[in-house]
């Protein structure tokens, strides 16, 4: 179930790392806000490499929708009731940062990506929108930065706020003018170099190369979309992965502006070309047990009720790390390691918070003033005790309840191409049949915490029921935190 951006993206022929290497600086993560904390650093003449497990910008910026703007559905009222106005304000400020740093370097750099200004028109009709429609109005007309609307002709909502000059583009091809402004300024990248461990020694940090070569660095920016060194600053228990879908529909239904809908579940429409148009949404916590079916026709109903003739052409979803008290961390990782910057925690918005933060890592590594906002030594935990108590709760069912609770099961049961997690004697298991007599046995713990698996029969793939790593039918990392592969029986 690929993306509509997939056709887009280059194949740049990259190198795996193939040698032992000492570099200043290691970036790891090859998306959008590893590359671009590559460009900034590029800009200044730092000298460093960047490595990615998989193929450049092939990550989460794959399945984005790819809308840029600063109206992000109920973020500012989440981060208010949790910081505070003056926060809520503040993230604004930096939201308008990321926005124009982006428009500047499209234009700059002329990077031919599809770019379209056209207003985002967020809406709301139920109870609960309404009153996230309310709590954020205040903010964005105190500031000038929207209009009321009152006929919502698309989605027929009861209150809509409309953000002018706002703008769509091609993800695929933005991070390719990224990519190839990186090669042109002979910046080493690679790809399908995977770090498959980072050891802290006296001088810096060691990251062991797919399991088999070594850079040698004193500093790291960790931009791997989830940190995956344990226990340090307990992550685990701040950040979770939301699951969300994206459907691409041929349609004679034509958009002005592109919509962001407060009512849950949330949805976002936008235009693709002439006849196509893009709807996402239907997020939930990933390694839940759920249909997945369901996501994508919660959402085909929303096509069917603009249009009952458009016609689906393409279906995918994406994973977005969030942290729980509404806040991206950008800066030190932890006490322990002060000389890795990590990047993350983006809440579904990537664009304008990536330029943000590589900006900041930049002012971070020239020891220069920067904003302090998204640090990551606040005091996460206590800003959301019911997030809190629900990531625990999350973590010990995968860790334990779901372990628990998993029966015995006749493996001839299990339809071909498809995979099932059992109990077998005292300990559980997963089984992928591959064939009619050819089944692949895998532990059923997670490589990253130890956490249970799930089956998802639609993308048909193992996901944890924890953070969100994510493991093909015979356990090889598609995504992680997890770094290794599954243990084979």
């Amino acid at each position: 179930m690929k993306s509509i951006w997939e056709k887009d993206y280059i194949n740049f022929n990259l190198s795996k790392v193939n040698k032992n290497i000492n570099t200043p600086l290691l970036i790891i993560g090859g998306g959008l806000s590893g590359l671009m904390c590559a460009y900034f650093l590029m800009k200044e003449n730092i000298e460093f490499i960047l490595v990615e497990a998989r193929s450049l910008g092939m990550g989460t910026t794959s399945g984005t929708t790819g809308q840029v703007t600063i109206a992000h559905t109920n973020i500012y009222a989440d981060i208010k009731k949790k910081h505070g106005l003056l926060k809520a304000e503040k993230y604004l400020a930096s939201q308008i940062d990321g926005f124009n740093l982006m428009k500047d370097i499209i234009k700059k750099e002329n990077i031919e990506c599809d770019y379209k200004e056209e207003s985002t028109i967020i809406t709301a009709s139920s109870k609960e929108g309404l009153k996230i429609f309310n709590q954020e109005k205040p903010i964005f007309i105190k500031n000038n930065l929207a209009e009321i609307i009152t006929s919502d002709k698309i989605l027929k909502s009861k209150k809509a706020l409309e953000f002018k000059n706002q703008f769509i583009i091609n993800p695929a091809k933005y991070l390719n003018g990224i990519i190839n402004i990186l090669l042109k300024n002979n910046i080493k990248l690679y790809d399908k170099s995977k770090v498959t461990n980072l050891i802290k020694e006296k001088d810096g940090y060691t990251a062991i190369i797919n399991n088999k070569y070594q850079i040698k660095t004193p500093k790291v920016i960790m931009a791997c979309h989830y940190p995956f060194l344990v226990p340090d600053n307990l992550y685990f228990a701040k950040i979770y992965q939301s699951k969300s879908y994206t459907i691409a529909f041929k349609t004679d239904l034509k958009l002005k502006a592109n919509y962001l809908s407060l009512d849950k579940p949330y949805y976002y429409l936008r235009t693709y070309d002439d006849n196509t148009l893009l709807i996402g949404g239907s997020d939930h916590y990933t390694g839940i047990n759920i249909d997945i079916e369901e996501c994508y026709n919660a959402l085909a109903a929303k096509v069917y009720k603009l249009d009952k003739h458009a016609k689906i052409t393409h279906k995918w979803s994406r994973e977005d790390c969030i942290v729980i008290d509404s806040l991206p961390y950008v800066g030190e990782y932890s006490k322990k390691h002060k000389n890795i910057i990590l990047v993350t925690g983006f809440q579904k918005w990537g664009f304008t918070n990536s330029h943000v933060a590589a900006q900041n890592v930049l002012k971070i590594l020239l020891n220069e003033k920067h904003n302090n906002l998204y640090k990551t030594s606040r005091c996460t935990l206590i800003r959301s005790p019911k997030n809190t108590c629900r990531m625990v709760l999350h973590s010990i069912d995968g860790l334990l309840i779901s372990k628990l609770l998993l029966k015995k099961a006749n493996i001839e049961n299990i339809m071909i191409g498809s995979g099932k997690a059992i109990r077998e004697g005292t300990k559980t298991i997963l089984v992928y049949r591959e064939s009619e007599d050819k089944f692949i046995y895998l532990e059923n713990k997670c490589t990253h915490m130890g956490c249970s698996l799930i089956w998802n029969d639609i993308e048909k793939v193992w996901e944890s029921k924890c953070h969100g790593s994510i493991f093909d039918p015979y356990g090889r990392v598609i995504q992680g935190p997890a770094n290794q592969d599954l243990y084979k029986i």
